[in-house]
């Protein structure tokens, strides 16, 4: 995506099922974790969330994206953070500022629903999704904007932003990637629609600028803004007592690069869908697919689809030889004929299980041939 542009989430492995699953969306270095910002003093914003992985104890380490508390048990974020994830993978930290420390709730995720336009490619620049949390965040939620209010983000308000991202657009003589351990914030103004449109133009076929979908913020000419791990972050304005989240921190061309700005999701046109009583909920894979059948040639094999909750989906299969690098795809049918090369490497398959709110897809255990 852009830049091309790049989504901010960090790189990050969750375990799905026993199958490691990568994130390879990784943001255009978004500020200083906030490229060029500054630290946020404790409680100022209590609301702000960070985004983990599971399996990882270590907050500091586990962190990925960002979020916002918007309800007792709902949280905010972007979607490319955790489309095709499945929520036992995904914990939420509310109330900490040092991500070292230990003040604060840990809080798992429940389910995932991210924006059907974003999931459908619709709008795809609509990059949002909801968590919705196993227990209350005990957070004030940060208010939403809705439609009508577009005079609160007119050009050259000023607006914050923060998150727990990398602190440099480059990497260090050492070859590292450093990020923040405290939460950093940064004031930035918002752009108007020639600005961002004279940087970005039409966008990228998969991150298209549409001044609908988008709003931009930024001074063209620093080296300050968001970067890789503050996905999901919000862009704010207002005051102390009346905050208002206009924006969700999708991505940008590079981290802080002088003469582009960063980039996010326009929160007036997702704000319905991220307060609805029952979205969509993104399919969870409790158990993961199988193959029944014998590895022999002319036999046929059939995956299942395994076991999952969350709301109605659709399925598709794939099949694959094992223990080699290509990924071609074999069939797509539940049931596969095996020939003389299958039964030499073995085959697996995939099954992918997709509906509005997401889309996840899980590998059954390869069956392969028996060592001599």
């Amino acid at each position: 995506m852009l830049g091309r542009l790049r989504p901010y989430a960090r790189h990050h492995r969750v375990g799905l099922l026993g199958l490691v699953t990568a994130f390879v969306l990784v943001a255009s270095t978004p500020a200083e974790a906030v490229v060029g910002g500054g630290p946020a003093p404790p409680g100022r914003w209590p609301w702000m969330v960070a985004v983990l992985e599971a399996s990882q104890r270590d907050a500091g380490w586990a962190q990925f994206c960002g979020g916002v508390v918007i309800g007792p048990r709902r949280v905010l974020t972007a979607g490319h953070c955790v489309v095709g994830e499945r929520s036992r993978d995904i914990d939420v930290l509310v109330g900490r500022t040092r991500l070292s420390e230990e003040d604060g709730q840990r809080i798992r995720v429940k389910a995932i629903s991210v924006f059907p336009g974003y999931v459908s490619g619709r709008t795809p620049s609509l990059d949002a999704a909801v968590l919705e949390l196993a227990a209350e965040s005990r957070v004030p939620p940060l208010a939403l904007a809705r439609p009508g209010q577009e005079s609160a983000w007119a050009p050259g308000t000023p607006a914050w932003t923060m998150g727990w991202g990398r602190l440099n657009a480059r990497e260090s003589p050492g070859g590292n990637r450093y990020y923040a351990d405290r939460l950093r914030e940064l004031q930035e103004p918002l752009q108007g629609d020639d600005a961002c449109e004279s940087v970005f133009g039409l966008g990228f076929p998969d991150f298209p600028y549409r001044p609908a979908w988008v709003v931009c913020a930024g001074t063209a000419g620093d080296r300050v803004g968001t970067c890789s791990g503050d996905s999901g972050a919000p862009l704010v304005v207002g005051g102390p007592d009346s905050w208002l989240d206009v924006g969700i921190d999708v991505g940008g061309d590079a981290c802080a690069a002088p003469g582009y700005f960063d980039l996010y999701a326009r929160v007036d046109r997702i704000s319905s869908f991220a307060l609805q009583r029952a979205p969509t909920v993104q399919p969870d894979a409790v158990a993961r697919p199988r193959i029944a059948g014998h590895l022999t040639a002319g036999a046929r094999v059939r995956c299942t689809y395994g076991r999952w909750r969350g709301s109605r989906a659709s399925f598709s299969v794939r099949w694959r030889r094992a223990g080699t690098r290509s990924h071609r795809i074999l069939g797509r049918h539940r049931r596969y004929r095996l020939d003389k090369r299958d039964v030499k490497t073995g085959v697996t398959c995939s099954v992918t299980a997709a509906n509005a709110g997401g889309h996840v897809t899980v590998a059954a255990r390869p069956l392969r041939p028996h060592a001599k």
